[in-house]
């Protein structure tokens, strides 16, 4: 076991030069004896005497507070033998003993005058003196003491050299005159009865002398020392002979007598210590015997009763018993030494006891509170023979560790004080070497400095709770002046060790683990392991994360300023391992974090127990501290590539955004805002609708301000801003957990503390959001105001920024005076955003209070840096009618480029506000002049001419104005009597006027006003002239449109419908890009050159990087719901970033009504089919085959139907989820392939078997199956379809399963035969193609990155009528040869139309099972025939009307987005895939494609 030893924190404060030469003037004399003790109390003093010079001095700064000479009547003067501090009537000062030839002087010394006010003479020496009590009489406080001593006002307990034992009364309710020690007054020793003390007291009194009482008659033996114990009301008194008493106050009668264990050894000293709810009543005395050795005896006090005073002081009644439990020598038995033992004395003892208040204890239960910490503490030199420095030494005894090593009465065999679990020693050598050769006096322990060491693990290893973890601080008192030192346990030494180390070497790293060992410091998985045991690296590894854990990062940034500065071979890899062992701790802390979290959000749990508030508060430590490391390694480095430089800035970037993440989630924790408990939270109340829809008579409507419409900025509110300065990552965030809509107020408390994870963010916008909403919180809850108002305080946010938020948050609030005042306020940030100002004169404006406006433009004079700023300042200028003001602002800001843009916002301004009057007196310029004539002109009607007339007149531009009057003149309406009447007044003005111009310049203005006349155009009605023939020619000039400008047409249409409507796929490497050769550019594509599927083209295929590109996501991941947050763009630039993601938060109540049920509804059968996927799982293998592995040639459809079916619904389009509580049946249909020509089996022979699965499910929803996919993949915008009639495998297969709903069926097949239609060689004749409208509805499927299937309409009937001939040419083939009707069936692939109709829980799932030699152009077409759950009704074509289209499609309604998963998922997506792209390919690779063009031209 290593030693402790103390360490000096001062040097030598010497004491001021006249207390030392007061001292020094008596040590000539061999009789004097330099004394000093420190002062037991809280005042903080020392003092100091040699014979008769007393000399006071401050405990810790040794300043000289007061000094006295005392003098005597005989030849030699009298000397200090003893003093203790004594306080009354708010007075302090010291009971001085002093020593004279004839006897002793008992004194009261007032510190305050340097006086002695009382003196008394006592017979003997007096060895130790006690006060007792600084008051008298008959009062509640005097009520633990004897009746006798409630009389005397200030009681003294003195011993003397003889065994006196007195109790002196002071007379402190007589201090009229003073004493000093040579008019010292008589001691009368009293034995009277109680009832006569008051008579005696008085007369004694009147002639000078004191009374007191004498517990004990001199024996001869001397008393040597003495204590008084309050909560046990004794006075314990110890003699030279070993002997100890014990006297009631109470009774004045001795309750104990017998001599301790160490024999006729003088007792030296008393302390009191208590034990921790010890329920047998028991309180602890320490004695001490010391001569040339130091024995310690703990005696047993036991007691019948233990009480609590209305004081809250303990008390013990009734003593039982007195018995001695331990005994400790201080010698060379117990404390081994190179030398023999010579003496050892004791330097002081004392008693520290702390208490702590426990808030979870029930005050009605009246329980007695006892000290959870009590600890004795003895210091002691020992002397060794030919040592020339004696050793000093602290012990502290724990009373409660004591009691855990089962109260033993001594030190066990084979254990020394070095080892014992209840006893620690320092060592006080550094002290005694730099101190020498001036003697220690007296050594005080500071009661506030005392503290264990803290645990930093869960729960606390042993260690921890021994005697050897305590810290304190302690001054030792000289001769000569203080010395401050402090002692410090294992595990602050080790700490203090780890910030010191400067370099990780083979020595450090070993005697590093050995002392985190010792101290208790490693994690539970190392605490018995010893180094031996481990490599080095294991042993860095340990160093280093208690290093971390305790914050003790010395070592580490020591290791990394050293390893930057060398230049050694190592050094680079060492640092290496100190970057990526920090990001490692960090990337393991943020899980934890994250776990730790999640019941706080999810509604688990309505409060936040200790232990979840202690690991919250590890985990910010420890991210606090990797931070801290990250730092030193990127202000320490050098030399960094850009892609090291980048990853070290993102590290340190990382691990401080999380480390703030957890102090700000640990505040909501403490303040009681966090967790989010199921019922109603403080958040729920912000997030209300009543927080933006409050009633007319409450004191605001938020959601006011976000609905004006007009001149003013519709989003003016303060809170706006703060989001919108954050951009679209805080939106998207607040968009993630239900209910959010991306705006203020967040929805949960998870979306608004995630906000502090966002890069790139100002902080200060951070906090200012917080605060807001805390601001809401006290708003709208009883939530005190002490803890919130707690944040900035706790973050250390400047109190600037708080001023501006909450005049932000006033203002929203409508309170405009009082945010004025804040925003105004001297230490409120002027300008710490750029849109502040803009927003509040907005919303000052807003809500009509221009006068505030104005006075808030003219305190802050925001800078005007575009126009639209100066519009909002012109306006709140305009509103308050300052118009000079405004002009002189529109000039100080136009310039070239805004001139005409803001004179016209002045003008209309000032037109719409009635100050165009007051505008036109204004000395404008020039050009003003000319754009304001301009503007009125131009605007206004008659009224603005006129008073540019008027204006005319008064600048005395009269020809302007008669011209003007002219112009009106012409445009009058006659016919309204006022309007002539204020014409004619108007002229007669103008009349008069002009009568002061010449004639001739009259007649010139009014000429030049008229307009031109133009020659009058004369119409003519003639007859409508009669062809000459009813054969129409074709003009000369008319467009031809060729065969193959129409091909070309046709192609063009096609690519921008490709474009337009869904983007291709990206290739990946596995995978080339398929891009289609340019129409007659390269070589035609036929099906013998090139057989592909058309539908293999829309499959997704696996992509072999493993990370996405930016913008991108993997292919095969299910889509995430609208709720979900997408990562943003940066964290695929930089991984370390995607730490600064919170895992999605789902609510307890709801993930326990969504579970069970959900998944006990799905059948294995059904979950096993729709899992075989052909490209389902994702390789990276280059080697494996890009096709899907082959299948038979078989088709199978499945029909999934519920056991109950609701009412029928209407169509709706879902996404892919299913409700619990239904059982569902499969039932298969099988298609079988029809038989293959001869000449058509060569091409047929790749094509492989499709099976379709269909669920019903959801009520009045369907997701697009093979119906919809079939008809859709072929062409996007056309109405022109064909069915045929049903067969009657059909009719067979809807009678078989028309069976009961409730019925169990096994799986069934249903095998129908499939026809091929054969391709066509002869042109067939026209048909008439009727375009589609203009405004026909069509659907268009998009499914990319996760987006919903939206509905597009073309508008143009041109693009439509050409998407129709493209349909005609791919889905009519039978139209070329028409002879064929007879003899070959024609299969075409059905459409689904507006009868759809399903039952309100269906869903239809489909999948596809696809060869890439499958023929593009002929897949079999498949009916499905009308079952009990999904009701299809198609229509056929039945060849009689072939010019006659079917009914276009009606508009299908919005997908609904339900955001949960579904174990068909993918394969429902896929589905999706396959209808977002127009069949390009098929048109290049049809035999007949150019037949029917030619046709179709033709």
């Amino acid at each position: 076991m290593r030693d402790l030893a103390a360490q000096v924190t001062s040097s030598l404060l010497c004491f001021p030069k006249v207390t030392v030469d007061a001292l020094g003037e008596d040590e000539i004399t061999l009789d004097s004896v330099l004394r000093g003790k420190f002062t037991v109390g809280r005042s903080g003093l020392a003092w100091l005497a040699c014979g008769p010079q007393l000399e006071v001095v401050h405990a810790v700064t040794g300043e000289r507070l007061s000094a006295y000479c005392f003098s005597g009547e005989g030849e030699h003067p009298p000397g200090v033998l003893a003093a203790r501090d004594f306080s009354w009537l708010k007075r302090t000062g010291l009971l001085v003993c002093l020593e004279e030839a004839q006897g002793s002087i008992l004194c009261l010394y007032d510190l305050g005058i340097s006086r002695v006010v009382k003196a008394v003479v006592v017979p003997g020496r007096i060895t130790a003196i006690e006060p007792l009590v600084s008051y008298g009489g008959a009062s509640a406080s005097t009520q633990h003491l004897h009746q006798s001593l409630r009389w005397f006002f200030g009681v003294a307990a003195v011993v003397t050299d003889l065994g006196h034992v007195l109790l002196v009364d002071l007379c402190l309710d007589d201090l009229s005159c003073s004493q000093s020690e040579l008019e010292a007054s008589d001691l009368e020793v009293v034995t009277k009865s109680p009832a006569e003390i008051p008579r005696l007291r008085e007369q004694e009194t009147r002639q000078g002398r004191h009374l007191c009482l004498q517990l004990s008659s001199p024996t001869g033996t001397g008393a040597t020392a003495l204590q008084y114990i309050p909560r046990t009301n004794q006075l314990a008194v110890g003699f030279s002979d070993g002997y100890l008493q014990l006297w009631n106050m109470k009774t004045l009668k001795k309750e104990y007598h017998s001599q301790l264990e160490g024999g006729r050894v003088p007792v030296y000293a008393f302390t009191f210590q208590e034990p921790e709810n010890d329920p047998r009543n028991c309180c602890y005395l320490w004695a001490v015997q010391s001569a040339d050795g130091v024995s310690l005896h703990l005696l047993q006090l036991a007691f019948s009763e233990r009480k609590c005073l209305a004081s809250g002081k303990i008390f013990y009644e009734g003593l039982e018993y007195c018995e001695e439990r331990y005994s400790q020598e201080l010698s060379s038995t117990a404390f081994p030494l190179r030398a023999q033992t010579t003496n050892t004395r004791l330097l002081s003892c004392q008693t520290i006891e702390k208490f702590r208040h426990h808030p979870d204890r029930d005050e009605s239960m009246n329980e007695v509170a006892s000290p959870d910490t009590s600890v004795s503490i003895f210091s002691w030199q020992v002397k060794a023979y030919g040592q020339g420095n004696p050793s000093t030494y602290i012990g502290v005894f724990d009373i409660n560790r004591w009691y855990h090593a089962q109260m033993p009465d001594s030190l066990r065999t084979g254990e020394s004080l070095r080892s014992c679990p209840y006893l620690a020693v320092w060592s006080l050598d550094t002290v005694v070497e730099m101190t020498s050769p001036c003697p220690l006096l007296d050594i005080l322990v500071h009661e506030r400095s005392l503290s264990r060491g803290l645990p930093y693990t869960s729960p606390p290893p042993e260690q921890f709770f021994k005697p050897t973890t305590y810290n304190f601080d302690a001054t030792c008192l000289l001769n000569t002046g203080l010395v401050h030192l402090t002692c410090s346990g294992y595990q602050k030494e080790t700490l203090s060790f780890l910030r010191k180390a400067a370099s990780c070497s083979s020595d450090v790293i070993s005697n590093g683990y050995s002392r985190c060992l010792m101290s208790g410091l490693l994690s539970s998985r190392l605490a018995d392991v010893q180094p031996s045991s481990l490599s080095q690296e294991e042993q860095l590894d340990a160093i280093l994360s208690t290093a971390v854990e305790t914050s003790s990062l010395g070592l580490i940034t020591g290791c990394i300023k050293q390893w930057t500065a060398e230049e050694q071979p190592g050094s680079a890899v060492n640092l290496r391992y100190i970057l990526e062992w920090a990001w490692d701790k960090v990337v393991l802390t943020k899980e934890e974090l994250d776990g730790i979290c999640a019941p706080l959000f999810d509604s688990s749990s309505n409060f936040t127990d200790p232990q979840t508030l202690q690991l919250l508060q590890h985990s910010q430590r420890l991210l606090g501290n990797l931070s801290t490391i990250f730092h030193c390694l990127l202000s320490e480095a050098q030399e960094l590539t850009q892609r090291g430089l980048l990853g070290l800035l993102n590290k340190n970037l990382v691990s401080s955004l999380i480390s703030q993440y957890a102090r700000v989630v640990l505040w909501f924790c403490r303040t009681g805002l966090l967790p989010e408990g199921s019922g109603k939270t403080v958040l729920s109340m912000v997030c209300s609708k009543q927080y933006r829809k409050l009633d007319c008579s409450g004191k605001l409507r938020i959601n006011h301000l976000r609905l004006l419409r007009g001149k003013w900025c519709a989003d003016c509110l303060m809170i706006d801003g703060l989001v919108a300065q954050c951009g679209a990552r805080l939106v998207d965030l607040w968009k993630r957990d239900e209910g959010g809509t991306g705006q203020y107020p967040p929805p949960t408390l998870h979306g608004l503390l995630d906000i502090y994870l966002l890069e790139n963010i100002d902080e200060t916008a951070k906090h200012a959001i917080v605060i807001y909403l805390l601001l809401d919180v006290m708003y709208f809850s009883n939530k005190s105001g002490a803890s919130v108002e707690s944040f900035p305080n706790a973050f250390a946010i400047p109190i600037g920024l708080v001023k501006l938020v909450q005049g932000l948050w006033l203002l929203d609030h409508h309170d405009h005076q009082n945010s004025l005042e804040l925003l105004l306020h001297p230490a409120t940030s002027p300008s710490l955003w750029g849109w502040q100002h803009g927003h509040v004169l907005q919303a000052l404006m807003c809500q009509g209070q221009h006068g505030v406006a104005l006075r808030y433009l003219h305190v802050m004079k925001p800078p005007l840096s575009s126009t639209a700023q100066a519009q909002l300042c012109l306006s709140v200028l305009l509103h308050n009618r300052c118009l000079v003001e405004a002009l002189a602002l529109l000039r100080q800001h136009s310039n070239r480029l805004n001139a005409e843009e803001l004179l016209r916002f002045l003008y209309e301004t000032c037109q719409e506000l009635g100050l165009m009057k007051e505008l036109l007196k204004l000395p404008l310029g020039l050009a003003e002049q000319v754009r304001c004539h301009r503007f009125l002109q131009g605007t206004g009607g008659l009224q603005n001419r006129e008073l540019l007339m008027v204006h005319y007149l008064q600048q005395a531009n009269y020809v302007p104005a008669l011209q003007l009057n002219h112009t009106l003149k012409m445009n009058t309406n006659e016919r309204d009597p006022k309007l002539k009447e204020r014409t004619h007044t108007r002229n007669s003005i103008l009349d008069q006027y002009g009568k002061v111009l010449p004639r001739v310049q009259r007649k010139l203005a009014t000429e030049r006003s008229k307009p031109y006349h133009h020659p009058a155009t004369i119409l003519r009605e003639v007859s409508r002239p009669q062809p000459l023939s009813t054969i129409a020619k074709r003009s000369a000039n008319e467009n031809v449109l060729t065969r193959a400008a129409f091909i070309n047409n046709v192609l063009s249409k096609i690519e921008e419908v490709w474009v337009g409507g869904n983007a291709m796929p990206q290739s990946s490497p596995l995978f080339p890009s398929r891009d289609l050769p340019e129409a007659f550019v390269g070589t035609p594509i036929t099906m013998t050159s090139k057989r592909k599927s058309r539908l293999l083209e829309l499959v997704v295929h696996p992509s072999p990087q493993t990370t996405p590109p930016e913008g991108s996501r993997p292919l095969l991941t299910p889509p995430r719901s609208a709720t979900s947050w997408n990562p943003p763009k940066s964290i695929n630039k930089a991984p370390e970033l995607s730490l600064l993601q919170t895992p999605q938060v789902v609510k307890r109540a709801r993930a326990l009504a969504a579970s069970g049920p959900v998944f006990s509804a799905f059948t294995p059968q059904s979950i096993l089919r729709s899992s075989l996927r052909p490209m389902a799982t994702p390789t990276t293998s280059p080697g494996r085959s890009v096709t899907p592995p082959p299948r038979p040639k078989e088709s199978r459809i499945t029909f999934i139907k519920e056991t109950a079916m609701p009412e029928k619904g209407p169509l709706r389009w879902s996404n892919w989820v299913r409700p619990p509580d239904h059982w569902v049946k499969v039932t298969h249909v099988k298609f079988l392939p029809p038989p293959v020509s001869p000449e058509k089996g060569e091409s047929e022979s790749g094509s492989s078997g499709q099976e379709v699965v269909v669920v019903a499910t959801l009520p009045g929803r369907l997701s697009l199956g093979l119906e919809t996919s079939q008809a859709s993949v072929l062409s996007i915008d056309t109405t022109l379809e064909f069915h045929d009639a049903p067969l009657p495998e059909d009719l067979e297969r809807e009678e078989a399963l028309k069976q009961p709903a409730n019925e169990v069926v096994d799986e069934e097949e249903v095998v129908v035969n499939l026809k091929i239609p054969a391709v066509p060689e002869v042109q067939p004749p026209q048909v008439e193609v009727q375009p589609a409208t203009a405004n026909e509805p069509t659907l268009l499927q998009s499914v990319e990155e996760g987006q919903e299937v939206k509905e597009e309409t073309i508008n143009s009937q041109e693009e439509v009528a050409v998407d129709q001939e493209v349909e005609e040419m791919d889905i009519n083939p039978k139209q070329e040869e028409p002879e064929a009707k007879q003899d070959e069936e024609i299969v075409v692939e059905p459409r689904l139309t507006q009868e759809v109709e399903l039952k309100p829980d269906t869903e239809v799932f489909e999948e596809l099972n696809l060869d890439q030699k499958e023929k593009p152009n002929h897949e079999p077409a498949v009916e499905t025939a009308e079952q009990p759950e999904v009701a299809m009704v198609v229509e056929e074509e039945t060849g009689e009307d072939e010019s006659q289209p079917t009914a276009p499609i009606e508009p299908v309604e919005d997908m609904e987005h339900t955001g949960e998963g579904f174990p068909c998922e993918d394969s429902a997506r896929k589905n999706l895939q396959l209808l977002q792209r127009p069949n390009v390919k098929t048109l290049h690779s049809c035999p007949a494609w150019f037949q029917l063009c030619e046709y179709i031209v033709c």
